[in-house]
Formats: C-alpha cells, structure tokens, sequence
C-alpha cells in the first residue's frame, strides 16, 4: 500500500540532522560605537602612534605602504580595544508575553509534527504571536516618537530618526541562482566570483584603441609617465612646502581638521578604518596623517591599500535578480585615503576654477550653480520659444556606464593638455593605475580583480575628474545651439522659428557630440536619449518634423522627459510633473498619519518640522520654473500641502485652510516659492551669475 493513503497506519517520521556550514565573518569589523570609549581609544591610539618616529625621513613608496598600513593597524588596534565589537545583526527588543507565545508555537508545532496533536493550537498561537510582535513594534516606535513629543532630543536626531524609519533599507538578497551569458552560480562564493567576471570583463575593462587619433593620446601619455618618473624628486632633497618647479602647498593641520570633523558616518573599506574613529582624532594621528599625505603627494603615489575596494551590490529597481547586470556596484574604498582625495578635489577644483577650464554652463561644482542653473536656462529657451510661436527642442543624452568608462590615458593626457600641475598629475596617474577589487555577497570575497577603466566609484574625486575628462565635449557645436552639463547628464537645446533649422542645429550638435565620445571611448545609448518638441501647435503635423538619429538610430520626440528631477513637456503645462509630486509625497503622508496614529499626543512643532523636512522640499524643488503655469497647477500643489498639514497635525476636513495656515504661521505654497524665488535672485546677484539673475527676473514679472 502507498505511503500516505488511507489505511489506520500513521505515517512514519525521520529526525535527520543536517549540518549547515556557518556564515563566514564578515570581512569588515562592526564596531558597536554608541558603548564606545572615546577617551580610551584616543589613550590608546597615541602610545601606538608612538612606535613610529614622525620625523623619520620617509625615502620610497615602500616607506608610504608600510607607513600607511601602521597608521590603519594603530586606529584598528586602538578601535578593537575601546569600542565594543557587533556582530552586525540587529537585535530587536521584544516582550516577555511574545517570548512566552514564541516557546508554545515551537511546542505545538513539534507536537503536531511528531504525534499528531497540536495542530489547532500551533495556528492559534501563531496568530497571537503575529499580533504580539506587531503591538511590540507600535510600542517602541511609541517609545523612540516620545522623545520627540517630550523635545528630548535636536532637530538633527529628528531628521535622522525619521530618515531611519522612512528610507528603510531592506537588505537584498541575491537570488538563489545567478546567471551569466551561459553560465550559473548556486553558492554565494560562486556568485561573488561570478560578479566580478563580468565586472572585469564587461564594465571595468580597458577598450581597445581603434582609430590614430587613440594610438596618438596613448603613445603621448607614456612619454608624459616616462618624463613624470624620470624627473622624480630626490627624497634626501625634498622641501617640506615645495618641490622646485614642481611646487605644490603642503597640506596643514587646519586643512587636515577641517576635512576630518566633516566625515560623515559611511561604512569602512577593507583597512577596517572607520570615519568615527578618524573624528576622535589625536594631535598624534594628525601629525602621523600630515606627514603621509604630504609623503603621497611628494613622491606621486596612492598606497596599494587606498586603491583596493570591496564591491557591494544593491538591485536596480525593476530589474531582474537573476541576472549579473541587474545589480549596481557599490565600493567601499579605504576611510583614509578618500580624506586625501577630499583635500585634492577641493585644490584640482580651485585650480580649475581659477584657469576657467571647467565648461560655462557646467553646474554642480560653481559656486552658485546647482541644478537649478540648467534648468531655469532649458525652461528660458523653451518659454520664449512658445511665447513667440517659436519652436525649441532639447535632446537628453545617456552615456552607458559614463563614470566607469572615463578612458585612463585620454584623462591624463588633457590633464597635461590644460597644464594641470605636474603635482597633480603624477599623483593622478598613480590613483587611476593598478586599482583592483572583490565582491563581497554574504561575507565572502571573490577573486581581486583588476579596475582598467573609469574613475574610482565611491571616490570623493571621481566627480570632478569626470567633469574635467569631458569638459570640451560642447566646443564643436554650432554658436546657436546651447547645452547643460550636470555630472554625466548631458543636455543640448535651441530655438527657432522654423522646425528645419532647430533639427538641422540639433543633427549637427548631435554628429559632433557623438565623433566626440567615439574619439574618448564613451559611447551614447540610443535608445535611452530623449527628445521633446516644445512645440505652440502640439496636434499640428509639420512637412519637417524635429526627427533625429544617433548613431544611425531614430530618435522622435516624446510628450515628456525627466531632466534632473524636473519633468518637462512639450508644451510647459507642468501636469506631469505635479503629479509626479502628488505620487512622491504620498508615502511620505501616509508616515504622518501612522505617528499621529501611534503618538495620540504628538507635538504639533515637532510634526511640522517634520512636514517640512520630509514634504515640503518635494513640493518646492524646482518650482521657480511653475511661477509662470496656470492656476490650476498651484491649487494642485496647494491641496498638497492643505492635505499634509492636516495629516500632521490631525485636523478635521471641516477646518479651514486660512485657518490652519495662519495657527501654523506656514505660507501659502505660491507665495513661499516666490519667496525663495527673490532669495536666489539676491544671492545670484552677489555671485554676479547673470545668466541666472536674467532667468529669475523673467519668472518674477
């Protein structure tokens, strides 16, 4: 007779015991540093600090490596016996009655699997337990939101504290089987292997050259290594504060300190150095950190251990979790290494700000000029396009993997081009050289693997150099055509009163920007750039549509695009963009409802800071360019704020609007965007930014 079929025999049951093996330590130390002993560790930390003399002559890059892994071991050594170490699990705090619930559903469970009774009771307490849990949660969310209620605690720990329990990260777990090309991995070793194959031979690989004008930048910048190396300083003759003609400002304490206060509380690299513990800094350490930092920049050289990276990787919205592409990278670089990299962004960017080599209309590193400047220029060109039955047009460009593909010798070689600081461009070549790193997935760690293209991810510098990589991208379009440039978004537009020349301006801006990426190895995706026809007759059927093509590939334009966090449509009517808002802000609403719900006496300054931290920034961002659009636009975004405000403080729906906003002392959503409208117009005319004093006038009459 089968087994399991009617009969009067129960079953037979087996108790097998099946080793699993355990999870391997993490590679990274997890500190628990709120028990951390700060005056201890800084104790400790000097009499290591100690065992190397800082006025020892350092004389080779040998000296730098070894000199570098003292310092990390000092801080480790230090941290290990000051600082309580974690496990990295969170442990949450439940109560007795959910323990007790959670012994009597193992008991029942057993007792149902072993003798066949117990089943009803197992479900019933499950339910209980369910419940349970879920009353200890609201408990101590009451618990954490009371020190809100009761002012205990800064509005900065307000702002963390709700960030914490809004953006929660869900910590991702790669699919049980992962694919590349033909290839499977089942255990997590197998997958972090697998990862960096195709990290090393899809993303980070160098191109080949394929055309003269490559093998002229190549043989330009092993002439440029070979006189950088050649010309190498003797040790025994360095200046502390200069190096002939080759001079650079030796880092001093005040810089050093400055940089170190602002670190901000990110996860270590593989040197197990963290930002807290370089915060907690001695006189020792920063006397130790200047003469290293200083020897690096001397001699040219990054230290093996700054240039190695651990690879984490977080899945892409909507994408599949089988599939290797699917995840982003995420480096974690050394602590140490990325404050010297900070102190040369800031000097590589005062020079280039100084010698106007960054691109005109490059936003995000001028003072002045954030992505507001480009978007008040686009809205600008479009606006006065349609007021004057004009056409304007603007295409979006997408370059794949565009910080990962920043080609090593063509950065060196314009470096050397605009007469960077020979200083720098030692130290550059040898931060962009010999880079390599590991997956980690699960705390195991893949292969090393070498990194031959891009700017380091994860590097404080890496923004900047890819800014100067493609700062002469626009200087072959046409006079009549415009462009924004934002990191690596890429915009060009113009305007006409004929669709002819505004297509024709854009196909030859197009032609040339692509040559260009073909002549510096990055490469335009197609089929991610976008198009919009700001257009006074939208339904109208033109003889000579604003058709385009890219790299042999049509581009027609669509109704409506994103452009750093803005949506714009072709006729400027902003509906799309407001309910963009509308959906963003609901999430964020839905919090404000669940902490009233749960903090019955909530108070009423603290949940408006709230809504102004979480809400108010969404319905503001960008809405200088709306001053302009239709009333209805504004009442939209009014009724957002009127619904958010009542959800914050639990207000009736019978409650006027005049009159929560005069208890509140919060300004209608109109007047207090036109009110940081005339704040950027006053700054802009500090900064004497024309461009934007002109945009911003033009939005106030």
């Amino acid at each position: 007779m089968p087994l399991g079929t009617v009969s009067g025999h129960k079953p037979l049951t087996f108790d097998l015991m099946i080793m699993a093996d355990d999870k391997p330590p993490s590679p990274r130390i997890q500190f628990s540093f709120k028990l951390a002993n700060w005056s201890l560790y800084r104790q400790i930390l000097n009499e290591k600090l100690m065992h190397w003399d800082v006025n020892r002559i350092i004389v080779s890059t040998n000296d730098i490596d070894e000199y570098t892994t003292f310092i990390s071991e000092s801080i480790v050594a230090a941290a290990r016996s000051a600082i309580p170490q974690s496990s990295g699990k969170i442990n949450i705090e439940i109560s007795p009655v959910t323990k007790h619930l959670i012994n009597l559903k193992h008991q029942f469970y057993r007792s149902w699997k072993k003798y066949g009774v117990g089943k009803n009771q197992y479900y019933r307490t499950r339910e209980q337990l369910t419940l349970s849990l879920r009353n200890d949660r609201i408990a101590r969310l009451k618990r954490i939101f009371h020190a809100l209620t009761t002012k205990q605690m800064n509005t900065g720990k307000v702002w963390a504290l709700i960030r914490k329990y809004h953006n929660k990260r869900i910590k991702q777990k790669i699919t049980s089987v992962l694919k590349y090309e033909q290839f499977k991995a089942n255990s997590d070793l197998e997958k972090a292997n697998m990862f960096a194959t195709y990290f090393e031979n899809d993303i980070y690989t160098s191109t080949p050259d394929t055309s003269a004008f490559h093998i002229h930048v190549s043989e330009v910048v092993k002439k440029i290594k070979k006189s950088i190396s050649t010309s190498s300083i003797n040790a025994s003759s360095i200046n502390t504060s200069s190096i002939n003609s080759q001079s650079f400002q030796a880092i001093t304490p005040k810089e050093l300190k400055l940089i170190l206060k602002q670190l901000p509380n990110s996860a270590p690299g593989p040197d197990n150095v963290h930002n807290r513990c370089l915060r907690n800094f001695t006189k020792s350490l920063i006397d130790h950190l200047l003469n290293l930092m200083n020897a690096s920049l001397r001699f040219g050289y990054v230290p093996s251990s700054w240039k190695t990276a651990f690879i984490i990787l977080l899945l892409k919205p909507g994408k599949d979790r089988s599939q290797v592409s699917s995840y982003r990278p995420i480096s974690l670089l050394s602590c140490v290494g990325k404050v010297l990299e900070k102190i040369i962004k800031q000097r590589l960017s005062t020079e280039l700000k100084r010698r106007n080599i960054l691109p005109r209309h490059q936003a995000g590193f001028l003072e002045g000029k954030s992505t507001m400047y480009n978007i008040l220029r686009l809205n600008r060109c479009a606006k006065q396009a349609l007021d004057r039955n004009h056409h304007a047009a603007v295409i979006f460009f997408d370059i794949k993997s565009a910080f990962d593909s920043v080609w090593h010798d063509g950065l060196i070689y314009k470096m050397n081009d605009y007469r960077i600081s020979v200083y720098f461009i030692r130290w550059i070549i040898s931060f962009l050289c010999r880079r390599t790193a590991q997956i980690e997935l699960e705390n195991q760690l893949s292969y090393s693997f070498e990194i031959k293209s891009g700017t380091p991810q994860g590097s404080p510098l890496s923004p900047l150099l890819y800014i100067l990589f493609t700062s002469d991208s626009m200087n072959s379009i046409p006079s009549q055509v415009d462009y924004g440039l934002f990191a690596d978004d890429t915009a060009i537009f113009t305007s006409s009163n004929t669709t002819s020349r505004v297509r024709d301006r854009l196909q030859e801006s197009i032609d040339q920007f692509v040559q260009w990426c073909h002549s510096w190895k990055l490469v335009i995706q197609p089929t991610k750039t976008e198009l919009i026809h700001f257009s006074p007759h939208p339904r109208k059927k033109y003889s000579n549509p604003i058709h385009l093509k890219v790299s042999n590939i049509d581009i027609r334009p669509q109704t409506s695009a994103r452009y750093l966090g803005i949506i714009f449509d072709k006729q400027l009517r902003w509906q799309e963009h407001v309910k963009h808002i509308e959906t963003r802000i609901q999430s964020r609403i839905n919090l404000l409802r669940f902490l009233n719900r749960i903090t019955p006496e909530s108070n009423e300054k603290i949940m408006l800071n709230i809504y102004k931290s979480l809400i108010r920034p969404i319905l503001t961002y960008g809405s200088s360019v709306l001053l302009n659009a239709e009333d209805k636009i504004w009442n939209r975004l009014q009724i957002a704020q009127n619904k958010s405000i009542r959800v914050a403080l639990n207000i009736p729906h019978f409650v006027s609007t005049t009159y929560i906003h005069q208890i509140t002392n919060i300004p209608y959503i109109r007047s207090y965007v036109t009110n940081l409208t005339e704040r950027a117009l006053t700054r802009s005319q500090q900064l004497e930014d024309t461009v934007t004093e002109q945009n911003l006038i033009s939005l106030l009459n």
